[in-house]
């Protein structure tokens, strides 16, 4: 914005907006993933072209569709019984059990697998030639041919695709199929070897068929053997014990009714508990009460019956009422009478007496109690005393006679029990083996009679095409989502390792710098806008400014920058213009003697003299130049003059010169050169009241703004915050001021024109760009 005065052709001063200082208090919690793809979008795009170029053609000509074969089998389940015409309980459970191991046998056995093999290899398959199957599988072997050996063996072939579920054998659900399905890149090779699969299940089925159901009855008849043996025996051990134990045998309804004799038990157990127990205490009282010595009471028992004693006196429990009632009178009358009122005095006297009285009677009732009871307790242990000898007695009586009778009724009960029990021990067995026998006997008539009964083997239905599994398609999705997941990565971490500023955030997250304001990029904006906007960010600056410098804007001011072409020039003149025409008093310095700029920006050289002349001690009324359209007082550089900028800052008549200009004017905007090139920021820091740093979105990274602001605060100079330039507009601080306006007032009715800040020609705003080299 080197061409500022073109803009500048009118000024009305607006009061200030109060606002809260922006940034320092609105780090994200964040990074902010969306904002950093959307700086880094063609990183992305990128990244999804080469990869779907590259990725997408390799796909459709490397992988091929691979043929889905199936072939099955019908496995029918057991027909109704020829006896009940029924399915036996179980049916539908035993046929699972038996057609799940079906098909686990037919892609595990070892002998099945080699009969498919003696099958198989004899047709010459390229199946099992050990070649590659598809494109991909011949890439990679010329890529990276494998070592050279023998061919793999066709037993590892086979078990190798089983393993990969190229084949596999499932139970078709809500059907009597046991299917065989094969993926291969070969139709017609498939369809044989699931072929082979299924005829060589139906042979095993029918061959194993008829031996194993003359293996099953044979096994159930030397099983009925072995039970009819054991029922022979078991009947003779009963018929001995039921001469042993005759009366247990023939008397159905015996004496020794469990249930009763259960709870007579019971009963005298607990009241031979109870009175042991009784025994004990009166055993112990008979101990405790020798008539040699008195009777005689924990201290507890001693208290407790002294204060129930106390307690129960009717003077003192009228006494204690009259006390509780006098207490919350007077508590009452204390809150509304003062303490040296007579009647107040009177009452306390009162309750005073009252307590001393109950005291007294509380003391008489103790002496009472402890006169009387000393006796009572002897009294009390001198009838217990008599009394305890005989009850101890006619216990022990009853101790004995209880004892006696649970020895009888446990010694009747465990002869009674061990009778029964051998009786209803060798009757359960026998009764038992009876039953199994029942069974066996019924199963082998039934095996007999049933022959077709067990699952049979129908002729397999020959392998068709069921399918194709083109993964082309799903490939190709994945293939681009995985591009834009690395374009997404690869932006996000080329935003993370960019250093440099582009938001307001980033430069209170990053250097903590409190943020000044912003100036949009006329690239961001509509044209037409542009001159508004960017008179708001330095109005919105200059408020900043008041507020953070003691409610006023500083009378010196320095404006700098980590590096060059940064902005800091652009900023100093806008800044220093705005202040102009807001009717402020504004010399604006040059204050880089090394390169100055500001005297070719402003067509304002002198030939007489420049900022060198005035440090030397010169008059400065003769050097400095007003700008006839803005009124802005400019004290430029004398780019002719090769002296020692640095000794010219430091030498005692620049200081005494500042002072002279800081009397003549209200505001000394100084441009200075950036502070990490030459140490004359750090000088000019020294002569004035405060720092501005200026910097440059896109181009001036953190740590050198941060490095910057530590220059800055090792010689303690004040550094006011930051200003961010070129900013899109919807990034700056205050990024909807441009749409923040009164609506145009119709015709007719009352209004006036809207107010225009610092820039009014729109048509001629340009986007901000740093004039300094």
């Amino acid at each position: 914005m080197n061409n500022l005065e073109k803009y500048l052709d009118q000024v009305i001063e607006q009061k200030p907006i109060v606002v809260e200082p922006p940034a320092e208090a609105q780090e994200p919690p964040t990074t902010n993933v969306l904002e950093s793809l959307r700086r880094r979008w063609y990183i992305v795009l990128v990244t999804v072209l080469v990869i779907c170029v590259i990725g997408l053609p390799a796909i459709w000509f490397l992988i091929e569709p691979m043929y889905i074969v199936q072939g099955a089998v019908q496995v029918r389940q057991a027909v109704p019984s020829v006896l009940t015409g029924e399915l036996q309980s179980g049916e539908a459970a035993n046929y699972t059990w038996f057609i799940n191991t079906q098909v686990r046998m037919l892609t595990s056995d070892q002998t099945a697998l080699q009969t498919i093999i003696d099958d198989l290899v004899p047709r010459r398959l390229e199946f099992f030639s050990g070649k590659p199957r598809n494109r991909v599988e011949a890439l990679i072997a010329k890529v990276l041919p494998g070592p050279k050996g023998a061919v793999p063996q066709e037993m590892d072939i086979l078990r190798q695709a089983i393993a990969k579920e190229e084949i596999t054998a499932t139970h078709i659900p809500n059907t009597e199929l046991l299917a065989v399905t094969m993926k291969s890149y070969n139709q017609h090779e498939a369809k044989t070897i699931v072929n082979s699969f299924l005829d060589n299940y139906v042979a095993r089925s029918r061959s194993a068929f008829t031996s194993n159901e003359n293996d099953s009855i044979s096994a159930l008849e030397r099983q009925r053997k072995v039970l009819e043996k054991q029922i022979s025996d078991g009947r003779a051990r009963r018929d001995v014990a039921a001469q042993r134990n005759a009366a247990v045998v023939l008397d159905p309804n015996d004496k020794l009714d469990q249930d009763w004799v259960t709870g007579r038990l019971g009963l005298l157990q607990r009241e031979l508990l109870r009175l042991e127990a009784q025994k004990i205490q009166i055993e112990g009282d008979i101990l405790t009460l020798d008539p040699n010595t008195p009777s005689e009471t924990t201290p507890e028992q001693t208290v407790a019956a002294r204060m129930a004693y106390i307690n129960a006196d009717p003077t003192v429990k009228e006494l204690t009422t009259n006390v509780i009632q006098m207490e919350r009178d007077l508590l009452v009358a204390q809150q509304t009478q003062k303490t040296t009122y007579p009647a107040l005095q009177q009452r306390q006297a009162v309750l005073d007496a009252m307590k001393q009285r109950l005291e007294e009677r509380e003391e008489e009732a103790g002496q009472e109690f402890d006169s009387s009871w000393q006796r009572r307790l002897d009294e009390i242990a001198e009838l217990r005393r008599r009394q305890a000898p005989e009850e101890l007695r006619q216990i022990e009586a009853r101790i004995d006679q209880i004892n006696q009778n649970l020895r009888d009724l446990n010694e009747n009960r465990t002869t009674a029990a061990k009778n029964k029990l051998e009786f209803q021990d060798i009757t359960v067995d026998l009764t038992v083996n009876e039953e199994m026998l029942k069974y066996v006997t019924r199963r082998i008539e039934e095996r007999k009679m049933e022959q077709d009964r067990r699952p049979q083997v129908r002729d397999p239905i020959p392998a068709t095409l069921l399918g194709e599994d083109d993964q082309r398609l799903k490939l190709a999705g994945m293939t681009v989502f995985g591009a834009l997941a690395c374009g997404i990565g690869l932006a996000f971490l080329r935003d993370k390792m960019d250093k440099t500023l582009q938001t307001p955030a980033d430069i209170t997250r990053q250097t903590e710098l409190p943020i000044l304001g912003t100036t949009t990029s006329s690239r961001t904006i509509k044209p037409a806008l542009f001159a508004e906007q960017i008179a708001g960010d330095y109005q919105t600056i200059r408020t900043n400014l008041g507020l953070l410098y003691n409610g006023g804007m500083p009378k010196r001011l320095v404006i700098s920058s980590a590096g060059v072409r940064e902005g800091k020039t652009t900023f100093a003149v806008n800044l220093a213009t705005s202040l102009a025409k807001a009717g402020k008093k504004v010399l604006l310095i040059d204050g880089d003697l090394r390169k100055p700029d500001i005297g070719h920006m402003l067509n304002v050289l002198n030939n007489e003299g420049g900022l060198q002349n005035v440090l030397l001690g010169e008059d400065p009324s003769g050097i400095i130049c007003v700008l006839p359209t803005s009124g802005l007082h400019v004290l430029a550089a004398n780019p002719r003059y090769l002296g020692d900028a640095y000794e010219l800052l430091t030498s005692p008549t620049a200081a005494e010169q500042m002072e002279r200009l800081m009397r003549e004017y209200d505001h000394l905007i100084v441009d200075s050169p950036p502070a990490l090139a030459f140490p004359d920021a750090l000088v000019w820091a020294k002569l004035t009241d405060a720092v501005i740093l200026v910097s440059f979105a896109g181009q001036t990274t953190a740590p050198e703004l941060k490095e910057a602001r530590e220059r800055f605060a090792r010689i303690r100079a004040r550094i006011l915050g930051a200003v961010l330039s070129n900013v899109p507009v919807d990034q700056g601080l205050y990024r909807y001021s441009y749409t923040y306006r009164s609506r145009v007032t119709p015709p007719g009715r009352q209004g006036g024109k809207p107010k225009k800040m610092l820039l009014t020609s729109a048509g001629q705003a340009g986007e901000e760009r740093p004039p300094e080299a």
